[in-house]
């Protein structure tokens, strides 16, 4: 038997490829599901810092005694009189809409991938300045903020492979 016949006609390249393109993509799809879990979970802690502002109420802050409240009443909390952590569930809400759209989009457009990259950029250069704020001038340590942050990272370390896969592909042929 050929090997032609065993692939339904095509050459073991043209499979190969399809078959590559098939499992990349479906691969991207699950890596968009976990970024937009990630940022929910980002979005749900931005949530939590938010509602305990407006409510006036402590909020509970693991591995760092009181260093989130002393953070969230800083001046350096507020930017244009817009709180951060509305500001960081809204950035974390923009990964959500992006990882969905990406997840529904065709296998050509790959568009969303550069705009969560711009995002997370936008983020992470936002957590740093802020971290430094915190360290040096504030001299408190929010671990809520930290773990926003971290979640930052993951973000962009994921986004950065589903760009790579996405080139793979490309390299590897039309699918």
């Amino acid at each position: 038997m050929s090997d032609a016949s065993t692939t339904g006609g095509l050459s073991n390249a043209s499979h190969a490829a399809t078959t590559t393109g098939q499992t990349s993509g479906n691969r991207n799809r699950g890596i968009l599901l976990v970024i937009g879990l990630v940022a929910l979970a980002g979005m749900l802690v931005a949530i939590y810092d938010s509602a305990s502002r407006f409510l006036r109420i402590p909020l509970f802050c693991p591995f760092a005694g009181n260093g989130c409240d002393i953070v969230q009443n800083s001046p350096y909390a507020v930017v244009l009189g817009i709180p951060l952590a509305f500001l960081g569930a809204f950035g974390f809400g923009g990964y959500i809409v992006l990882a969905y759209v990406g997840a529904r989009a065709g296998p050509g457009a790959r568009w969303h991938l550069y705009a969560l990259l711009g995002l997370n950029l936008l983020e992470v250069a936002s957590m740093a300045y802020f971290a430094y704020l915190e360290l040096a001038v504030i001299h408190a340590v929010c671990s809520l903020c930290m773990f926003s942050a971290a979640l930052d990272i993951a973000l962009g370390i994921m986004i950065v492979y589903a760009i790579w896969t996405w080139r793979a592909i490309i390299a590897v042929g039309p699918v």
